[in-house]
């Protein structure tokens, strides 16, 4: 497979994994780990920018929430400040845990079983959902968004759904599936954000060496199928079928089981 097929098969999946709680790095790490991929599909400046497509999928889903909560923050109003604040402490576990456990993680992602028993972990946590008939309340409070915030933290790993572990946590914390929903990718924002900046340590490193048509094709790729991605989940959330999703990744860690 050609150098930018590769490029804008790697933007499909992340696009798509990014969002759907299939789990977006245990998906990348498989199939890099099936494929001969070139340097420039594996290095850093095409992960800044397949994260940066995702994050404009976010802006784009979200972008009157955002803009609402913007003018809340600057109007200095107590609910907006509450809920940013909730956002951050979402953030707190998976930035400590990203800082004492670093190496370990990083390990993690090239040993193809591990993978495949994380997305199996990631399937049981969804099917779990069918256990739950409370609607739910808004939120979240501080003390649910450091509940989710953990959740997100145990996501680092490859495998774990962001998403899919942070909308689980939040239901069984009795947050709303509607709440529990756009706090799950509102809280993306920040970690996605993280992951741009950290990666630009190697800046050094980033060069396009001949690929930049595919690297731009490949960027805008995974915003466009991150925002469908959004929008597919999004009805299937309305319908109660988030846990469908549990079926896959039980299926998916078995078969990469068997075959890595």
């Amino acid at each position: 497979m050609s150098e930018f097929l590769q490029l804008q098969l790697l933007a499909i999946v992340q696009g798509l994994t990014e969002f759907l709680p299939v789990s977006s790095s245990g998906h990348l790490a498989l199939l890099k780990s099936q494929m001969s991929i070139g340097d420039i599909a594996d290095g850093p400046l095409l992960e800044i920018l397949l994260h940066g497509g995702t994050l404009v999928a976010v802006f784009a889903f979200y972008r009157k929430r955002i803009t609402e909560l913007l003018i809340g923050l600057m109007k200095r109003d107590a609910k907006a400040w509450r809920y940013a604040l909730a956002v951050v402490i979402s953030c707190i576990p998976a930035g400590v845990l990203y800082f004492l456990a670093h190496d370990a993680i990083e390990k993690t992602f090239e040993n193809p079983k591990a993978i495949a028993a994380f997305l199996m972990v990631t399937g049981i946590a969804l099917l779990s959902l069918k256990k739950i008939h409370s609607l739910g309340k808004s939120g979240p409070s501080y003390l649910q968004a450091l509940g989710i915030g953990t959740a997100q933290a145990i996501a680092i790993l490859p495998g774990i759904s962001r998403s899919g572990s942070t909308y689980v946590a939040a239901r069984w914390l009795n947050v709303s599936s509607q709440d529990a929903f756009d706090f799950s990718f509102l809280a993306s924002i920040p970690l996605i954000l993280g992951s741009i900046i950290l990666k630009f340590r190697h800046f050094s490193e980033l060069t396009t060496d001949g690929h930049a048509v595919g690297i731009i094709t490949a960027t805008i790729l995974s915003a466009i199928v991150g925002y469908a991605a959004l929008k597919l989940l999004a009805k299937i959330r309305f319908l109660g079928k988030f846990w469908v999703f549990g079926l896959y990744c039980i299926a998916a860690g078995i078969l990469a089981f068997l075959f890595t």
